[in-house]
């Protein structure tokens, strides 16, 4: 059966019953106000919002509804004309980051900074853009990249640490950027402890919420590469098995990309004493080599051929 999409005109919020909405998930699922409003807004305002007396513009209510898990395609959103611009705007951005479009994407990201800078959900977008687009780039400034990931979750959880210690509810985007932010730490063994801290919070996460959220693929990556760097190799091959397991719900292959050739060289790492090791071995190196000549062309592909062929030795047909 397929599920009711619900349309919601932020124009005329007390006609709509945006509040309606978000009160009765936020009961359904077992939140408290402050859980879903904390750095958000007062519990005052989520109370008149709930009850339809005040209005939430676009950015507050896709802020509370992400605090729930709840995702955009979930809900239609009416936009006025000023709202749908800023999206697109939005949406350009992270179009042309994903795109690798530097240039284009900085410019943008100044662009949005001179209209709309100022206000803490566009802030929030600003920081968290910022941040992805230095992690895209070929060679990352750590301390740049950190330092704004950190500024774009401290806008909304100022006091992360103590929410996840706590088990508190935090939104996919607050934890995308402490998966970030931990990931720029230098000590591997601290880096180690603190996504040891973080997977016991998702693992609580789960059995709240029946899922994990995107974030945890993120974080788990960035744990198995310093399983890896920490020369624990069988530790990091359990650590993209199971990313993989999580891996099969979604539909883009080029996710798994990543955590096949992380697992390969982790194998490597341990040492391939039998036929099948080797087997499983050179199965994970084709299997990046299969997706990326697919997605990037054969040239992107050489170097990966010819250490598949001369280390394994696999015979590519044209």
């Amino acid at each position: 059966m397929q599920k009711e999409t619900k349309t919601f005109d932020f124009t005329t919020l007390k006609e709509n019953g945006i509040g309606h909405y978000i009160r009765m998930n936020r009961e359904a699922r077992g939140y408290s106000q402050l859980d879903i409003c904390d750095g958000i807004c007062s519990i005052p305002m989520l109370s008149l919002i709930e009850k339809g007396e005040k209005t939430a513009d676009y950015w507050m209510a896709e802020a509370l509804l992400e605090r729930m898990k709840i995702k955009k395609s979930e809900c239609e959103f009416v936009l006025d004309d000023a709202t749908c611009n800023i999206q697109m705007h939005r949406e350009a951005i992270v179009t042309q980051i994903q795109g690798k479009e530097y240039r284009e994407a900085e410019e943008n990201l100044t662009l949005y900074q001179e209209k709309y800078g100022g206000d803490k959900f566009h802030d929030q977008f600003l920081f968290f853009q910022k941040a992805s687009l230095e992690r895209a780039r070929p060679k990352p400034d750590n301390g740049r990249k950190k330092e704004l990931f950190l500024k774009a979750l401290t806008i909304t959880a100022p006091g992360y640490k103590e929410i996840i210690y706590n088990k508190g509810v935090m939104s996919n985007l607050e934890l995308e950027c402490i998966a970030e932010i931990i990931h720029c730490i230098e000590d591997l063994e601290e880096r180690a402890s603190e996504y040891k801290n973080l997977y016991e919070y998702f693992q609580w996460n789960c059995k709240r919420e029946g899922f994990f959220p995107p974030a945890y693929r993120i974080a788990m990556q960035y744990n198995a590469e310093c399983l890896y760097e920490s020369g624990k190799p069988e530790e990091c091959i359990q650590a993209c098995n199971m990313i993989l397991e999580e891996l099969r719900g979604t539909s883009k292959v080029t996710n798994r990309v990543p955590i096949f050739l992380l697992r390969a060289k982790a194998r490597e790492a341990k040492g391939l004493k039998t036929e099948e090791e080797k087997r499983d071995c050179m199965k994970d190196y084709l299997t990046v080599y299969t997706v990326i000549s697919f997605y990037d062309g054969e040239k992107e592909t050489e170097a990966l051929k010819k250490y598949i062929e001369e280390e394994y030795g696999w015979q590519f047909t044209d």
